[in-house]
């Protein structure tokens, strides 16, 4: 039997009521109370991540409302709430900056406001169709081939821009026009530090610095929410008394005409088809990365709460969460980390928890949201230098740089061009460099030679055995055997062949080799009719039904003759291979079985030729395939 080793993909909805039975008033108690901590976060945290984006507040505020609510509704797990978060507000400043300034780099104003906001909703509206189509069609699992390497220097590559970026406001600095890059701007802040302003560098420093003693004091208490209420406080002392005067020229989010809003302007979003490119990108970048996060996180909560999760259904509930923000003119979103993982360790009960900060956000920014209105940018600013630092793990990060050359390199190319390019096109750099260094690996497969006892089973070839000329040679294929691999795979075969003439058959034992396409079966071809020229043969073994359906369909099992063919039979795991071994005595007219034991030849080998014993290097682009002794 074939046990195929998958995660739940399946869609349900029957656990949401399943929840609700045995519900009593501790549960619930447990889940106000989560909501209630969870709202604490939140607020603060989508009120700065819009800030990093560039949008009005109103946007992370409608965001932990609306898409929150649709989102903790479909999601499979009782503990993950959606929202705003860091790396999605990074890649929409990005993109958002570079479409204005390729298409409305001319206007101004509340034009420009609403221009921003047209943005937004589109790219959340295209971000969660990406979503969908891969919930619907299985394709969450392909974010298994982009290395955590790419996440990890993206995430690293934002905190920084975070840093840089709110720098600026948290010193009171003015950044010039037409700086984009991570790195002109860090050069231009390095080079006009004389120009920040007293009294916001203050406000800003206050803030950072309480926000760090409160956490130092106790860790479970709602710092960032503290601190906003003591940074607007001190605001409003200061503006009542004799020294009213020091708060001259500091931003608040009242001086941006900022107003928080709790009912939307229900909207349908169209697409600019005349920058559907830029939408393109920066929407799918948004909906990956997305996805990737969602991935992590819900894997992790389901880890530590011993609960099943269905990935495409988070993938699923994130998809119509960003449907939402684009109809209600909110950030899109993922599932955050930071949110869940207060949620579960808060005592949530059931999905109710999720619902109930929802609930509790309205209900605050509804009673307080005036006093919003008096947050200084620099306080927000620190809130976004303070949490930039936790951004990135850097016990994985330190692991990521030590483990393997191609780690390393993925990580550093992908944080170096976060700060050289845009974050996007630096997300796609990574993106690209993993998978083409996964290919690379999975165009080598492994072809290891091994001798045959009398049973037909596989035994491990001794060092000395493999220079002795043999007219039977038995070669397993392991590893991918796709258009990538086929040309290496023929090659190195050939290689073979040509090293000792005196072979007249040769066995491949396909059982592990996967991936079969049609370019395998030429490549198969070619081989043939390279060894029929020398009046040779070969031998295809251990195929499973799926390699022989390939080769039926190609139409190459008569050019192979049927008769070299043999399939792997699951209740006869060596009857295959006896079969192989009695077409190739046939073929080769040997009458006596093969021996199991072979003898040395009479010099000694050298260090060198054990080791060409144990691999057949192929100086054909660099790259080598393994053939050692390695188990069955």
């Amino acid at each position: 039997m074939t046990y195929e080793l998958s995660q739940k993909d399946e869609f349900s909805f029957a656990h949401f009521i399943n929840e609700f039975k045995g519900y009593n008033l501790e549960a619930l108690r447990k889940d106000l109370f989560s909501g209630l901590q969870v709202s604490l976060l939140t607020i603060p945290q989508a009120m700065a991540y819009a800030l990093v984006a560039g949008l009005p507040l109103s946007t992370g505020i409608l965001a932990v409302i609306f898409s929150t609510f649709v989102a903790v509704f479909l999601s499979s797990s009782r503990f993950l709430i959606a929202g705003p978060v860091n790396a999605i507000a990074i890649l929409l400043q990005a993109g958002t900056a570079e479409i204005l300034f390729a298409f409305y780099k001319d206007v101004t104003g509340i034009e420009r406001e609403m221009i921003v906001l047209q943005i937004m909703a589109q790219i959340a509206l295209l971000a969660g169709l990406f979503q969908l189509l891969a919930a619907i069609f299985k394709l969450g699992r392909l974010t298994q081939f982009v290395s955590y390497s790419v996440v990890l220097g993206y995430l690293a590559g934002g905190a920084l821009a975070i840093v840089v970026n709110q720098l600026f406001t948290f010193s009171g600095m003015p950044l010039e026009s037409g700086i984009r890059s991570l790195f002109e701007k860090s050069v231009y802040f390095l080079t006009h530090l004389n120009h920040f302003h007293t009294q916001t560098l203050v406000f800003g420093l206050f803030s950072f610095f309480t926000l760090f003693f409160i956490k130092r004091l106790k860790r479970k208490l709602p710092a960032a929410a503290l601190t906003l209420m003591l940074s607007i406080g001190l605001y409003a002392l200061i503006y009542h008394s004799p020294f009213a005067y020091f708060l001259e020229d500091i931003e608040i989010v009242g001086g941006t005409d900022e107003k928080l809003m709790l009912i939307p302007s229900f909207s349908i979003s169209t697409i600019n088809l005349g920058m559907m490119n830029h939408l393109v990108t920066v929407s799918f970048a948004i909906a990956l990365i997305s996805i990737i996060e969602t991935t992590c996180t819900s894997k992790s909560i389901a880890a530590t709460s011993g609960l099943p999760i269905s990935i495409n259904q988070e993938i699923l509930a994130i998809g119509f969460a960003n449907l939402t923000s684009s109809l209600t003119g909110s950030m899109p979103v993922s599932i955050s980390n930071a949110r869940s993982s207060l949620n579960l360790n808060s005592g949530a009960r059931t999905k109710m928890a999720g619902f109930f900060s929802v609930l509790s956000v309205g209900t605050i920014i509804h009673f307080l949201g005036f006093l919003v209105s008096y947050i200084p940018l620099a306080t927000l600013a620190a809130l976004l230098l303070f949490t930039a630092a936790s951004l990135v793990n850097y016990k994985q990060l330190v692991l990521c740089l030590k483990s393997t050359s191609s780690d390393a390199l993925v990580f550093v190319a992908t944080f170096l061009a976060c700060i050289f390019f845009s974050l996007d096109t630096a997300f796609y750099i990574g993106v690209t460099i993993s998978i083409t260094l996964y290919l690379k690996k999975a165009a080598l497969p492994q072809l290891i030679e091994y001798a045959i006892d009398r049973t037909g089973e596989l035994k491990s070839l001794d060092l000395s055995a493999a220079y002795l000329q043999k007219p039977i040679r038995v070669i397993k294929v392991e590893g991918e055997l796709f258009f990538g691999s086929a040309d290496v795979f023929y090659t190195t075969l050939k290689s073979i062949a040509e090293g000792d003439q005196t072979t007249k058959v040769i066995i491949l034992q396909l059982k592990n080799a996967r991936d079969f396409d049609g370019t395998s079966c030429l490549a198969l071809l070619q081989l043939q009719e390279y060894l029929e020229k020398g009046n040779r043969h070969l031998i295809a073994c251990g195929m499973s039904h799926e390699v022989w359906e390939v080769m039926s369909n190609s139409g190459i099992i008569q050019r192979l003759k049927k008769e070299n063919l043999f399939v792997f039979e699951e209740n006869h795991p060596h009857l295959y291979m006896q079969k192989a071994l009695n077409r190739a005595k046939e073929l080769v007219s040997v009458s006596t079985a093969i021996p199991e034991e072979v003898q040395a030849p009479e010099r000694e080998l050298t260090f060198q030729e054990i080791l060409s014993t144990n691999s057949i290097s192929l100086a054909k682009e660099q790259d080598s395939i393994s053939i050692g002794n390695l188990p069955q």
